[in-house]
């Protein structure tokens, strides 16, 4: 018979697990032989226990179905045992025993979880059996629920993953065509495998012009290895799937599946597990890479899934690995291109320069061959005492008037060379535009063309028209340009027009010439980039000229016949702004100017000399420094009202010097004098407290308003 006792099953008799299991707890050896034998008839294994205690024993060791337990036993009884078996055991199912059944006993036994209660002494047996089978049955039944609802559970956890996956290859795919950059590209891949196939390690390798894997990105993987890894193609295990384009699933890198092309020192150098998954990277069936993967957090072994995951995975990154590479090739060439094109326009702005250069030169050299000659010849009469206040007032008059207009030149060249600050988009008169190209391209009309015994005469008409807004250099460019053209149409002389005029909302620019005109196909790529029918030149003069005009919302007409001339017609908007008229000047006569005490900063010995005497002279206390340093330790000693320095000293600038004085005393306003182009942001007097600034050359009677509006602002 199939009996089981307590003792026998401590000594480790092993269990039929085909055999349905049942330990029976009664304090009656009777009743444990009876049950045993007849339940060992009908196929069962049976355990038996005298008391509860010893039932719960044996309930925590053997693997049981279900336990017939007396409802009466010794110590422990049938109830606390039903309570405590639930609690270890829930799903052994109990049937309680009992010879004085009651229906508070059935109710409680049935709340504590028992399934059912028989009647001692079997008065028939076989009606206990067949309590049994159905306490057997529910067991089985339970069991077979369980087992469905894990692998139902199990079955939605790999839905959930697939779906997942899925979904991360879609993404995948989105985020991929939108990334450009090569290092974010491959961040964002060894992310989302790391992530989707929780693994501690990956490494997605590429072929370098050797044929030559190298570690372009990781995870897990140290910076060493990363730098000295390198593997040929068909060596280790990435070298492996390389070679044959197909994936590879590795349980021990040691194994030896890889025959003889199996080099350990190469692939287990940075594939240190026992799990390794080889994944090629593939472009028009040319395998670019290899992805590496190793270390799943759960220890579980690679599958099917995910190699087909990382299959699609891969796909994409090679499409967009090789999309980046295109992408920051294209890039590359573009600014390479860009480079290029800044240099040749650069390089048309020295031409445009250099053309100037001479008559640059000349008019410098009349200017101080006037001012030298005045001097000198002021210098002769005072030797003499052979002058009149009249003559010397004349001279000094003169002087002036060179010296101004030396000073206007440079503005001028400093426009046209791009170098000065005011070049942000305001509002301004069109014709002083006219104007000023005039004036700066005279050196190429005038003489130039007379050194070689040509004229060209220059007219202008200029009407009463709107304002236009946009940048004063770019727009004198765009006429000194059209100018240099149309000279250069006019070998042997010619006539000259510029106008203005107003239509409308617009205002018209015109530029006519009476020089050798165009052909219809020069005409029609007169403004394509590199375009050119001179000699020497890059083409790229008439496409800025282009490429101004529109940015300031213009548009170009050309009219042209060959050896009759050209007409250039620019039509530009006016301004968005309303413009009031400034009242005149009040006369400085009648006008009351505030002294104070002021400290100028000029590391020029004569300027410094010159400043000091001229505002002493207009009433005010005047001390004096040449570098920053020696300001700063004046100003700490006494107290200024007003503090005037120079931008560019020795040592200290004229802003770091503003910076510390406005630490000091904030109050104080500061002046700052420039000779030469203010290249920092146009905030930069705001943030090193810079109250005004006065570009030389300057008039004494500019310094004197200047000033006087400073101290009156500190009051």
């Amino acid at each position: 018979m199939n009996i089981i006792t307590g003792r026998h099953l401590s000594e480790g008799m092993a269990l039929d697990h085909h055999s349905q299991r049942i330990l029976i707890i009664d304090d009656e050896d009777s009743i444990l032989q009876i049950l045993s034998a007849f339940l060992s008839e009908k196929g069962c294994i049976t355990i038996t226990a005298l008391t509860a205690e010893e039932g719960l024993l044996l309930l925590q060791s053997a693997d049981i179905d279900i336990a017939l337990v007396d409802m009466v036993l010794p110590g422990m009884n049938g109830l606390q045992f039903l309570k405590q078996a639930k609690h270890g055991r829930p799903e052994v199912e109990v049937v309680m025993m009992t010879s004085h059944a009651s229906l508070e006993i059935s109710l409680e036994a049935m709340r504590n979880g028992a399934y059912d209660y028989i009647l001692k002494p079997f008065d028939d047996i076989e009606q206990a059996w067949f309590t049994v089978q159905r306490a057997l049955e529910k067991k089985r039944l339970a069991e077979n629920n369980l087992k469905l609802i894990k692998d139902l559970k199990q079955r939605n956890e790999e839905i959930s993953i697939a779906v997942e996956r899925l979904t991360s290859l879609i993404d995948a795919g989105r985020a991929l065509s939108s990334i450009h950059s090569i290092n974010e590209l491959f961040d964002y891949f060894i992310d989302q495998v790391s992530h989707n196939l929780k693994v501690g390690r990956v490494s997605l390798m590429l072929l370098d012009e050797k044929r030559e894997l190298y570690i372009a990105a990781s995870k897990g993987i140290s910076e060493k290895v990363i730098k000295t890894t390198r593997v040929k193609e068909g060596e280790g295990i990435a070298g492996y799937v390389v070679k044959t384009g197909k994936s590879l699933l590795i349980r021990n890198v040691q194994s030896g599946l890889l025959g003889g092309d199996l080099r350990p020192g190469l692939s287990d150098s940075f594939i240190s597990a026992p799990l390794v998954l080889g994944i090629p990277l593939k472009f028009h069936d040319h395998v670019v890479g290899v992805l590496n993967v190793t270390n799943k957090h759960s220890g579980e072994a690679f599958n099917d899934n995910d190699m087909a995951f990382l299959s699609g995975l891969a796909g994409q990154a090679a499409v967009a690995i090789e999309a980046a590479r295109n992408f920051d090739e294209l890039r590359q060439t573009c600014e390479s291109l860009k480079s290029a094109q800044n240099q040749l326009i650069a390089s048309e702005r020295l031409n445009a320069l250099a053309q100037m250069a001479a008559g640059v030169a000349h008019d410098f050299n009349n200017i101080l061959a006037g001012i030298l000659g005045k001097v000198q010849l002021l210098n002769l009469q005072l030797a003499e005492n052979s002058y009149d206040v009249g003559s010397i007032r004349s001279s000094l008059a003169t002087m002036e008037k060179i010296a101004l207009q030396g000073a206007e030149r440079v503005k001028q060249i400093m426009d046209f060379a791009g170098v000065r600050q005011e070049h942000s988009n305001a509002v301004m008169d069109l014709n002083e535009i006219v104007q000023n190209a005039v004036r700066i391209t005279q050196p190429k009309w005038k003489d130039e063309c007379e050194r070689r015994g040509a004229t060209i005469n220059v007219q202008t008409a200029l009407g009463v028209i709107s304002p236009v807004e946009g940048n004063s250099h770019e727009l004198t460019q765009v006429v000194s340009n059209l100018i240099f053209n149309a000279v250069e149409a006019m070998s042997d002389g010619g006539d000259l027009f510029l106008g203005t005029v107003q239509e409308g909302d617009r205002v018209l620019l015109e530029i006519r010439d009476t020089g050798s005109g165009m052909s219809a196909e020069t005409q029609g790529r007169i403004f394509e980039p590199f375009f050119t029918t001179k000699k020497a030149g890059h083409g790229l003069g008439m496409s800025i000229v282009y490429g101004i005009i529109k940015r300031h919302g213009g548009d170009i007409e050309l009219e042209s016949v060959v050896e009759q001339g050209t007409v250039f017609r620019i039509h530009f908007p006016n301004a968005q702004t309303s413009f009031t008229l400034k009242p005149a000047a009040e006369n400085d006569a009648q006008r009351q100017y505030p002294s104070g005490r002021v400290l100028v900063i000029e590391d020029e010995d004569y300027n410094r000399e010159l400043f000091q005497t001229a505002l002493e002279r207009f009433g005010h206390s005047v001390a004096a420094a040449a570098t920053g340093a020696e300001g700063l330790e004046l100003f700490l000693k006494e107290p200024f009202d007003l503090v005037i320095t120079d931008l560019s000293m020795p040592g200290m600038t004229g802003f770091q010097l503003a910076r510390e004085i406005k630490k000091i005393t904030p109050p104080v306003p500061v002046i700052l004098m420039s000779g030469g182009a203010l290249q920092e942001k146009e905030d930069a007097g705001h943030e090193t407290g810079i109250d005004f600034i006065l570009l030389k050359p300057f008039t004494l009677d500019q310094l004197k308003k200047i000033v006087a509006l400073a101290l009156h602002k500190m009051k």
